[in-house]
């Protein structure tokens, strides 16, 4: 009996680690696409941008924060990336994908989870900075990981103020509470 258990256990213990690597490596190659998307996105290039969905997905989804209701298809899809054709309507932006998390749903199919960081100009308005939540779909399409949906999940305004006040914490109040205790 010990023996079964045993073997139960090693057998467990090396699919989790199996598991946890191979992990590993999807979310590191879905970095790698996130950090040529934020590439492609930060010089509004919106043509090349769109070639990283997945052209056979006939509904894509894409559910910015900003936009209700959520979008689906390809006209939405690029109309969202280019309202005005020929016409530049942000002075800039700059986003940042971190803390990525994936998983497969099937040989050719993940879902993964990160942050985005993003620095937006629309033209004659004030610079804006924040950050989401997002999670989206994959789908992995001539050896290439494509984008198929896309939802971001902005925290709740309490949640995000609270978050923004603790970062604006300066680093060196830590060492300023300590010398008053000591």
């Amino acid at each position: 009996m010990r023996s079964v258990v045993l073997t139960l256990v090693v057998s467990l213990t090396w699919a989790t680690t199996m598991a946890d690597d191979t992990e590993k490596q999807l979310s590191a190659e879905i970095q790698a696409f996130l950090n040529t998307y934020a590439e492609v996105y930060n010089r509004q290039d919106y043509a090349t941008l769109l070639t990283m969905w997945d052209q056979s997905n006939p509904d894509p989804i894409y559910m910015a924060e900003e936009i209700n209701p959520p979008m689906h298809g390809w006209s939405v899809l690029k109309a969202y990336f280019n309202p005005k054709p020929g016409v530049q309507v942000l002075d800039g932006i700059w986003n940042e994908y971190t803390d990525v998390r994936a998983h497969y749903l099937s040989d050719d199919l993940a879902v993964a989870t990160y942050k985005l960081t993003y620095h937006i100009k629309v033209k004659r308005t004030k610079a804006m900075s924040g950050w989401d939540r997002v999670l989206a779909v994959f789908r992995k399409h001539d050896g290439e990981w494509k984008l198929t949906a896309y939802a971001e999940a902005p925290m709740s305004p309490l949640t995000m103020v609270r978050k923004m006040m603790e970062n604006a914490v300066p680093e060196e109040f830590d060492e300023h509470l300590k010398k008053q205790h000591e």
